[in-house]
């Protein structure tokens, strides 16, 4: 019997997945009843068009987790790929079956389209969202540079190049992040919560203050959300 899945994605779409190798962390965001549901694994392989496969433990600790992976449950996944793109990958899949035995595994459907977000300069074909990072009382820190490369209904992710005149953000400060949606400018208040180094650029968690209707303008904007 032919095969009824039917490949719908870009040659460099392909690719990207291709380039996901083994044994990568990646980010799964489940859809539950109430709020998303978010937790790193690892990435074991994928069978073009029919599946992608993912490690769920079998352990005590991720009982919850198993739950929530119901057949045609829907989930985000979200990984970086190394090298001179420095891309975010995010698309989004269902759930097909959960394996006990003989190892935990997660069977998804095969993505019909992947969501990238350039990180460098230089070869950014889809541009994130750019956005303007004001710190309070930190006079050189006005009005920054960063891309957000992640955002839920929380928080953000944002990742800011690293320059000797802008100073490593610490826990609890203050910012606002400004950006524009069709020609009007927006801007959101939250706090760092926590930072990490990688390569020339520094990750900022950040934890968006509540009730902002900005928010939900960014959210309906973001690509890796959709």
């Amino acid at each position: 019997m032919p095969n009824k899945n039917k490949i719908t994605l870009s040659r460099d779409d392909i690719q990207s997945l291709k380039d996901l190798v083994p044994g990568t962390t990646i980010d799964l965001q489940i859809t539950t009843p109430t709020s998303p549901k978010r937790i790193k694994t690892y990435y074991v392989g994928m069978d073009i068009p029919n599946c992608m496969i993912f490690q769920i433990p079998t352990t005590a600790k991720w009982t919850f987790v198993r739950d929530l992976l119901l057949p045609d449950n829907s989930i985000v996944v979200r990984y970086i790929l190394e090298g001179d793109a420095g891309q975010v990958i995010a698309f989004r899949v269902k759930v097909l079956k959960l394996l006990s035995h003989p190892t935990g595994l997660l069977l998804t459907t095969f993505p019909s389209t992947i969501q990238t977000l350039g990180l460098r300069a230089v070869k950014r074909a889809q541009p994130g969202i750019a956005v303007n990072v004001h710190a309070e009382g930190i006079e050189s820190l006005d009005n920054v540079t960063g891309i957000i490369v992640d955002v839920s209904t929380n928080g953000c992710r944002i990742a800011m190049p690293v320059k000797p005149d802008w100073p490593v953000l610490g826990s609890e400060q203050v910012i606002r992040i400004g950006y524009k949606v069709d020609g009007e400018n927006v801007s959101i208040k939250g706090q760092i919560k926590n930072n990490s180094l990688e390569q020339e650029y520094i990750y900022y968690g950040v934890q968006f203050d509540k009730d902002q209707k900005s928010v939900e303008k960014l959210l309906q904007r973001h690509i890796l959300i959709g």
